[in-house]
């Protein structure tokens, strides 16, 4: 029996409180030993937590959970080989396009499936990866103040890959929470992006080498993100990092849109406005990964006939530690590429003469790009327009009208 004959056969309705407390509804489902799916709205963010007899199985909520995934899959990537970039991409290109029904599993949940049946993951690592999303998502879930919510009887995903005990979980959440209330109100999300402030760097007292370290490394990504690039746990970047919003050589940039509908957290006093001096003098950001590619400036290509969406792309990247080549020929354009060499290329789809599919199959032939990303972008959302993209041999597809969060995304994705 699916979701929806649940919600049609349950007469449990939507409730709306004038104050949505999380932990008595979590304690309601643990006491209860309830199974089945809580489904919670607030702002534009539906949240889904399943549970089993009490125990959580799997937690979620609407917005992007494929990139949600993509980071706890490249964290687990350090210690897990065969989680290999072309692995990841896979799994997230198998489903992320599917349609997701309200009685269906959660796709990222179905990719992780996929990943375990092809033993790209055994059943330990999997649980794990659970574990880690679960955590994720209860802790911000914590922080709602207003939703309504409906709890559907008996729906589940399926395999059932851990079953947690919820009290243990909340916890462990509200202990980073705390954490993360120390640091409030200079930073209020892990969503937010920190930026080194280059402006203050010759009165600044920092070294060379931690100006160096903060330039290449703060220039758009969130905490989050920071926290896969470098293998360490976001809550310790951020009390890393809270030292330099204090001495005004970081600046913080509001969660890019979706993100900005997520609860914030908000500081429980003046007195909790300290971060441990243990702390902040240790280097969190000392060891990243990929050393050689610190200093290493990316080259992108982009190979448009719209002077409009190159020029919309040179604005959006204007910050980033990219070299940009545009062209506007598509004839003209795998020379140019041959002589620039990128590291990554976007190809409009639409273009005269040679057509994006044409030129793809053109470049992955060349021995130079057999694994240069290449991203197609496309106004076509069909799902045959993105098989003829995989087929010509395209990484991945940027639909039009794209976001500079979109395309910072491609970035984080296949260059950082």
């Amino acid at each position: 029996m699916n979701v929806k004959n649940y919600e049609k056969q349950s007469s449990v309705s939507v409730k709306a409180l004038p104050k949505f407390s999380p932990m008595n509804i979590l304690g309601k489902l643990d006491h209860g030993q309830k199974t089945g799916c809580l489904v919670v709205s607030s702002k534009s963010v539906k949240w889904k937590i399943y549970v089993d007899q009490g125990k959580l199985v799997y937690a979620n909520h609407s917005l992007d959970s494929f990139e949600r995934l993509e980071r706890h899959l490249r964290r687990l990537s350090y210690t897990v080989s065969s989680l290999t970039a072309a692995v990841r991409n896979q799994a997230r290109l198998n489903f992320e396009n599917e349609k997701q029904d309200s009685d269906n599993v959660p796709l990222e949940y179905q990719a992780i499936n996929w990943l375990l049946k092809e033993n790209y993951l055994d059943d330990s690592q999997a649980a794990n990866l659970v574990i880690s999303l679960n955590k994720e998502i209860i802790e911000l879930f914590l922080l709602l103040t207003d939703a309504d919510y409906s709890f559907i009887k008996n729906a589940g995903v399926s395999p059932r890959l851990v079953k947690l005990d919820l009290k243990d979980v909340i916890i462990e959440c509200r202990q980073r929470l705390k954490s993360w209330q120390t640091l409030a109100p200079l930073i209020t999300s892990p969503e937010q992006r920190p930026y080194f402030f280059t402006n203050n760097q010759k009165t600044s007292k920092l070294s060379s080498e931690q100006i160096k370290k903060l330039s290449k490394l703060l220039r758009g990504f969130n905490f989050r993100q920071l926290a896969v690039l470098t293998n360490k746990d976001e809550i310790k970047i951020a009390q890393y990092i809270y030292q330099f919003i204090l001495t005004k050589n970081v600046i913080i940039h509001d969660p890019q849109a979706p993100f900005d509908q997520l609860p914030q957290i908000i500081a429980k006093t003046e007195s909790s406005q300290k971060v441990d001096n243990h702390i902040i003098k240790n280097d969190y950001l000392s060891d990243v990964n990929n050393k050689s590619k610190e200093t290493q400036q990316y080259k992108l290509v982009c190979v448009d006939d719209s002077p409009t969406i190159l020029s919309e792309i040179n604005r959006f990247l204007d910050k980033e530690d990219l070299l940009i080549h545009a062209i506007d020929d598509s004839k003209k354009a795998l020379l140019e590429i041959i002589r620039f060499k990128p590291d990554i290329i976007l190809l409009d789809v639409g273009m005269p003469g040679i057509d994006g599919y044409r030129l793809c199959q053109l470049i992955r032939n060349h021995p130079l790009f057999k694994r240069t990303p290449i991203i197609m972008v496309t106004g076509n959302r069909g799902l045959v327009d993105r098989a003829k993209a995989r087929v010509a041999g395209a990484s991945d597809y940027l639909t039009k009208p794209f976001t500079q969060s979109d395309l910072l995304k491609m970035v984080f994705r296949y260059l950082s």
